[in-house]
């Protein structure tokens, strides 16, 4: 739910992803940030029922294949000549947590109850992956609203290692 906090507080510059979202050149930063809306309420929903109906799965793999669409497509966007080390970091590390995310998507999809966690996880690679640009980009200029999003950023990679190391799934003979 910190996620959801640093969407109205300023991540940098006294600027919220809020007030960043409607702004031409921001708007593929900011947008991502709203998943923390989607898997704050993905989330609660799987810890009550332990899974989320067809149409919940659908807008949730949606949403996360958007947003980290969006996120990627900075890449493409962004001039190239004159970056330091931290801004390609910020730029690059988007490609290695999509990757990742992928992969543990893979994996839970052969588990068993571990499946029925994949459609919050997309929503939260998704988010982490340009929370990570963000926080990595903005280093030096976090205000309030990055620290919650690094709070739920955490959050978010506790509870995917939490779920995807659970030995719930390991059948019994």
């Amino acid at each position: 739910m910190s996620g959801i906090a640093g969407l109205f507080l300023p991540f940098t510059s006294d600027v919220s992803p809020v007030e960043a979202a409607p702004v031409s050149e921001l708007w593929r930063v900011a947008v991502p940030f709203f998943l923390a809306v989607l898997a704050s309420a993905a989330s609660i929903r799987w810890i009550i029922s332990g899974s989320l109906s067809k149409a919940e799965r659908a807008i949730a793999y949606v949403a996360s294949a958007a947003m980290a669409g969006v996120t990627v497509s900075m890449w493409f966007t962004l001039d190239r000549e004159s970056r330091t080390i931290r801004e390609w970091l910020s730029i690059v590390s988007p490609g290695p947590i999509l990757a990742l995310g992928i992969y543990f998507l893979i994996r839970n999809s052969k588990m068993g109850s571990s499946r029925n966690f994949n459609p919050v996880m997309a929503i939260q690679v998704a988010y982490l992956a340009n929370a990570v640009l963000c926080l990595i980009a903005f280093l030096r200029e976090w205000q309030v609203g990055a620290y919650c999003v690094l709070a739920a950023a955490v959050a978010f990679v506790l509870q995917i290692i939490l779920v995807s190391v659970s030995r719930r799934d390991v059948v019994k003979s």
